[in-house]
């Protein structure tokens, strides 16, 4: 059956041959696997469960649909739902550019990814939020992620915010992105150099996130259970 079809979830893709990159993410790697560094990769249990490919990634992959794009500034985003608890859909909200397919549930055990590209022919970037309700918990909690993959990359670099939230809306991008880690349990940095995954941790969730420094790349988030 095309749906179990297994993925490999471990780090992000990106679309160029900058072989700073690949050196950043062995530097990177170390430095998780340093059990002394301060930064060192979240580990969950739940994390070794096989993960499934969801809708969106039935006949593809992140890496064929960067590859497919129009646009020299795209991001794909991919979530990977390692919790018992559906991450319902509750939207998309671009900033810069337009998304050029659907957002999905992501069901447990599972992955689904979106991607979003700068519009054709005009100077801007790829940039803006998306949003997923976490079900099954008595209160409203979202997992808001924030991308933004600049036109002009010798003044800005790819940056990439993730945060657990009681709301979520369109004006997401603006507190995330120029009011950085102003929040509880959000956290926005820039990739570039420093690939690092970023880190939100709760009482019951801990969310990852990490994103290459590439022109077309992937944001990976990870969810787990805390």
């Amino acid at each position: 059956m095309a749906n179990l079809r297994l993925i490999d979830d471990g780090l992000p893709v990106q679309v160029d041959d900058d072989e700073d990159y690949f050196q950043d993410i062995n530097r990177s790697l170390q430095m998780q696997n340093n059990p002394h560094h301060a930064r060192a990769q979240y580990v969950h249990p739940r994390m070794n469960r096989p993960i499934q490919i969801g809708v969106s990634l039935m006949n593809t992959s992140v890496t064929d649909m960067l590859t497919n794009t129009s646009n020299w500034r795209a991001c794909a985003v991919k979530v990977v739902n390692h919790t018992r608890w559906t991450l319902e859909s509750a939207g998309i909200f671009i900033k810069g550019g337009h998304s050029i397919s659907a957002q999905h549930n992501v069901e447990p055990l599972t992955a689904e990814a979106f991607v979003a590209e700068k519009t054709k022919g005009t100077a801007t970037s790829s940039y803006g939020t998306a949003s997923f309700s976490v079900q099954g918990q008595g209160r409203p909690r979202y997992i808001n992620i924030m991308w933004s993959v600049p036109f002009d990359r010798n003044i800005f670099k790819n940056v990439l915010g993730i945060e657990v939230s009681q709301d979520c809306g369109p004006h997401d991008f603006d507190r995330m992105y120029y009011r950085r880690n102003f929040r509880q349990h959000s956290v926005t940095r820039d990739f570039k150099r420093n690939l690092v995954p970023l880190r939100v941790q709760t009482n019951d969730l801990a969310v990852v996130g990490s994103m290459g420094n590439g022109p077309k790349v992937e944001a990976l988030i990870n969810v787990y259970e805390h």
